[in-house]
């Protein structure tokens, strides 16, 4: 079981307590067959030959079932394999059980913070009449940081000149509650080290993601040539997306394919670049 028993109970209780239920708007037993063949589970009660027969009695008829002792203990959602679980928090966030925007943003921002530990995400896989279907994927996740190594969701590589534009930008993701690293904000870190080795640690490190703002300044610095080393490398060693380019222009920069997908900046603003951020994260839909 990869899936700790602290997040589990993490995200059982964030869905206990907060002000919608976890099966949106299916009544229960339809949410609960999404999941589990209810048919072929034996009742607790002798008055009934399956739990959808037990489940409808004490939580729909009679109502002597609490939510907490269904997921806990009759669901045992504590003591299930992983792909029961996933699929259990992967049917919550349908479209067909939850259909308010703020409310799956929510759901997937808090089931994402949580799984982030054990190394899984929930991400859009598919859409149905224009809404995403989100499915789990698994990443690697380094459960040690190294000596003086931050933990970073985000890293931004960019030439001084751009700044203008990647501070706003850093800046919507920072007032997001995204570990976003940005010079920046981290001039106390900064003060004294040696930054050819901090760099490549943090290029190199337990981030996601990497935004490259490419630009004709940015081909020609040198510490963004720098960044953009150890950028590559991770993403070779890790076989894994994780440099997203964004491009002031048509700068050709060594080692990123011109097959790769960017962002056109000229035709966001860095909000909107900062929103499809989160939405690579899965903090946003």
């Amino acid at each position: 079981m990869n899936i700790s028993e602290v997040t589990r109970r993490n995200i059982i209780d964030y869905l206990l307590l907060r002000q919608y239920p976890f099966h949106g708007r299916l009544d229960l037993i339809s949410f609960l067959k999404r999941i589990w063949d209810l048919s072929s589970m034996p009742s607790t009660d002798y008055r009934f030959k399956d739990a959808d027969g037990d489940i409808w009695q004490h939580m729909i008829n009679n109502y002597d079932w609490e939510y907490n002792y269904l997921l806990y203990t009759y669901l045992d959602l504590l003591g299930c394999n992983d792909e029961t679980f996933l699929n259990f928090l992967e049917t919550c966030l349908h479209p067909v059980v939850l259909c308010d925007e703020k409310q799956v943003s929510e759901t997937l921002s808090e089931f994402n913070k949580f799984l982030a530990p054990d190394g899984y995400r929930l991400e859009v896989s598919s859409q149905i009449s224009g809404r995403p279907i989100y499915k789990t994927v698994k990443f690697d996740v380094k459960k040690e940081l190294s000596p003086g190594e931050k933990a970073y969701e985000v890293v931004l590589s960019f030439a001084g000149e751009d700044r203008e534009y990647v501070e706003a930008v850093a800046k919507y993701l920072k007032n997001s509650n995204i570990k976003v690293f940005y010079d920046k904000y981290e001039e106390v870190t900064l003060w004294g080290k040696d930054l050819s080795e901090h760099l490549d640690k943090v290029y190199r490190g337990s981030a996601r993601y990497c935004v490259m703002f490419i630009s004709k300044n940015y081909a020609d610095k040198v510490w963004s040539s720098h960044e953009r080393q150890s950028a590559l490398a991770k993403a070779i060693e890790e076989k894994e997306e994780y440099i997203l380019p964004a491009r002031f222009d048509d700068t050709q920069i060594p080692g990123i394919r011109p097959t790769i997908g960017y962002v056109d900046l000229s035709k966001k603003t860095p909000e909107q670049l900062g929103k499809m951020v989160l939405q690579k994260l899965g903090r946003l839909i």
